[in-house]
């Protein structure tokens, strides 16, 4: 099904037509079909039934509260780069063991509080981000718990702007210092 389409020469998104809501909100206006968004979540959901799975909306893709919200309704935890995106999630309900911490650049303060809201895991880009954690989880009394991101060195032909899985992107714990690492956290 279309969600957005022409009727009568009017753009409606679902039935309602975007001269009506344009006539009832201020303009200019994001507008969405939760119907729209509702149907490719199930997609993914059933594609992967059957699988030991879980599915994370990353809020910054979008950080409006109702998309949020109607993502966890489905049944998303969230995937948030910031102490803001931790407390979007919670605020719409999203439980803290459905959160999960991914990102280069975060911040004492927001470690801290992720570790204080007990969230699922915090997602590990380097070593030294490692130690970081490690050392506020001890100051705190609490243990992290953590993923590790690891750059595997693989080119993807893609636009050289996007590339995130080369050595020289800089994103995630090269491959070669992966074991050394865990083993390393293991002990923390």
């Amino acid at each position: 099904m279309d969600y957005f389409v022409y009727k009568n020469g009017k753009l409606h998104v679902e039935d309602l037509s975007i001269d009506k809501i344009a006539h009832s909100v201020k303009t200019p206006f994001y507008c969405y079909s939760s119907s729209a968004m509702k149907k490719n979540y199930n997609e993914l959901a059933n594609s992967l039934s059957g699988l030991n799975t879980s599915i994370f909306y990353a809020i910054k893709a979008n950080s409006n509260l109702a998309i949020i919200k109607l993502f966890s309704d489905l049944g998303a935890g969230a995937d948030v780069v910031s102490e803001g995106e931790i407390r979007r999630a919670l605020e719409v309900g999203i439980p803290n063991d459905k959160i999960i911490f991914s990102g280069v650049g975060k911040t004492k303060k927001e470690i801290a509080f992720a570790l204080n809201k007990e969230i699922l895991q915090i997602n590990i880009e380097s070593e030294a981000e490692l130690h970081l954690i490690n050392q506020i989880a001890s100051d705190l009394n609490k243990k992290a718990k953590v993923a590790f991101r690891i750059n595997p060195d693989i080119e993807v032909n893609t636009h050289e702007k996007i590339t995130t899985g080369k050595k020289e992107n800089k994103f995630g714990i090269p491959w070669p210092e992966a074991k050394e690492v865990f083993v390393k956290a293991s002990k923390m």
